[in-house]
This record gives structure tokens, sequence and C-alpha cells, in this order.
């Protein structure tokens, strides 16, 4: 079920739209990793300040009571939901999907 959560929140920005969300809350470049996961392999560096498309999150780590992973499809990796701005919100991204009947986690 893992690997299907991974493709399908990878598959969302052709099923739904992507919210635009400014990186902040950080004294320099925020890491995006590969997984919800502070120990997760850092795939990039995004500034503060800068805006990506988040299309979906997943719950992980948490850091200053935030539990909430937003990906990014393009850069395919996650930054904690602490660093991204309130656009990334559940009202604006998509979190979860039914898949053949069962929920799935977060996404």
């Amino acid at each position: 079920m893992k690997t299907a959560t991974t493709i399908l929140c990878m598959a969302l920005p052709l099923l739904a739209s992507a919210e635009m969300c400014n990186v902040f809350n950080n004294d320099g470049p925020v890491h995006c990793r590969s997984s919800p996961k502070f120990s997760a392999k850092s795939v990039t560096t995004i500034g503060d300040g800068d805006g990506w498309d988040f299309s979906c999150y997943k719950s992980g780590d948490c850091y200053e009571g935030v539990c909430s992973w937003d990906y990014n499809w393009e850069l395919k990796c996650y930054i904690n939901g602490y660093y991204t701005s309130d656009q990334c919100n559940s009202s604006n991204v998509t979190s979860s999907l039914t898949i053949s009947g069962s929920e799935t986690d977060k996404l």
C-alpha cells in the first residue's frame, strides 16, 4: 500500500491543482526530503522565502507540533508543514484518498 500511496501522491498534480506555498520559518534553506522523516535523505534544499507548488501531504515526524509534510511533485520530496506558508493547509491540499474501498494514510 505504501508504494500505491506514493504513486498516487506523485500523480495527484494530474488530478488536482497544486497550491503555491512559500517556504519560511527558517534562517536559511530548508531540506526537502525523500520521505516525511527528518532522518530521510535530503533530495535538495529550498531557500527561505521561495515559492513552490505542493499538491498533497502525508503525516510524518513532528516539529513544533506540526506533523504534516507537504509534497512537491516536481522535486519529488517533502517539507515539514512548519516550514510552509498557510496556503499549504488541509483545506487546500489533498490529504487522503480511498483505494479499493480502504482509506490510505495521509498522502
